[in-house]
């Protein structure tokens, strides 16, 4: 590695990172996923710059990014060569190998998220890492063009449908979560499926990162038909974290115009990408909603999982 860079596991108070973040990299949300983690951190001390940095927890001789979260990885300029970055990983694998680390698994956020992922992911695949898990994430690019322009047809007149039926689209307050999380819930349980969070777990979260997180209801009148639980991620995206509707409701498709209250708060806010999430069902993917997520306008993304065996 090049003498104007060095790796840290702390980080020097005069340093500042040169690359975005995500709020599943936050110090905050790492200590709420696992109490121990390693740190990595690339400097280039001429000036005082973060350049990339990873945190892994070590579990069973394994090395994991993330924990509990949809992904974690390598944070990294675009400023930095790709060469740098390769040895960086080499760096951080022998650092884990000494520590006695057998294997690593890396999940990567999709690759809409950001422009220098696929120099990452080919980094990895170079580093003889395999692919563990391959998954689908959808999300709905915010621009000048409506919602209403980007649906299809049918969509289209099931928003109408439904407006005509009086629903509507409110964003309550945090202090209605455990409502709405019961409500998803039960919209799950009603399809045989459940939530990965409890209540407990997510309260947690959303008290340390009150300023992430949003609630958005379709109402049939006083009732509830539709609800999403959604998380900035960054200041530029908006990722549909948990939703669901009323079985009832199905032939009123309330997630559409709930889909359009979150298209247009992401307009107001210019936030710049709605992630729908990944469209799978025990690890296969679910072919029906993700045909759905596309009629509303949103665009594929491979997110993958890699791993790689330390020997």
């Amino acid at each position: 590695m090049k003498s104007s860079y060095s790796v840290a596991n702390s980080l020097p108070p005069a340093f500042s990172p040169d690359y975005g973040s995500y709020l599943f990299n936050h110090t905050d949300h790492l200590q709420l996923q696992a109490a121990d983690w390693l740190n990595f951190y690339l400097l280039r001390n001429v000036n005082q710059k973060v350049m990339a940095q990873v945190s892994f927890h070590v579990e069973n001789k394994r090395a994991l990014t993330p924990v509990h979260a949809p992904f974690g990885s390598f944070l990294f300029s675009e400023r930095l060569s790709p060469l740098v970055l390769y040895e960086f990983i080499q760096h951080c694998e022998e650092h884990l190998r000494r520590k006695g680390v057998k294997s690593i698994y890396i999940a990567e956020p999709p690759l809409y998220y950001r422009k220098s992922g696929e120099l990452l992911q080919t980094i990895l695949l170079n580093l003889d890492y395999r692919i563990s898990k391959a998954e689908l994430s959808s999300g709905i690019r915010v621009d000048s063009i409506s919602f209403e322009e980007k649906i299809e047809a049918w969509e289209k007149r099931k928003l109408k449908q439904s407006k005509m039926k009086g629903l509507a689209c409110k964003t309550p307050p945090l202090s209605e979560l455990e409502n709405v999380y019961n409500f998803i819930l039960r919209c799950r349980q009603q399809r045989g499926h459940t939530l990965s969070m409890t209540l407990e777990e997510l309260t947690k979260t959303v008290t340390t990162f009150k300023k992430s997180f949003f609630l958005f209801v379709t109402y049939c009148e006083k009732e509830m038909a539709a609800a999403s639980i959604a998380i900035l991620v960054n200041p530029s995206i908006l990722y549909n974290f948990y939703s669901g509707h009323l079985k009832k409701f199905d032939a009123l498709s309330p997630v559409v115009l709930l889909t359009s209250a979150m298209h247009k708060f992401c307009a107001t806010h210019q936030i710049q990408l709605l992630d729908l999430g990944t469209s799978a069902i025990n690890g296969q993917p679910n072919f029906s909603l993700l045909d759905f997520k596309l009629r509303l306008g949103a665009v594929p993304s491979i997110k993958l999982s890699f791993e790689k065996e330390l020997v």
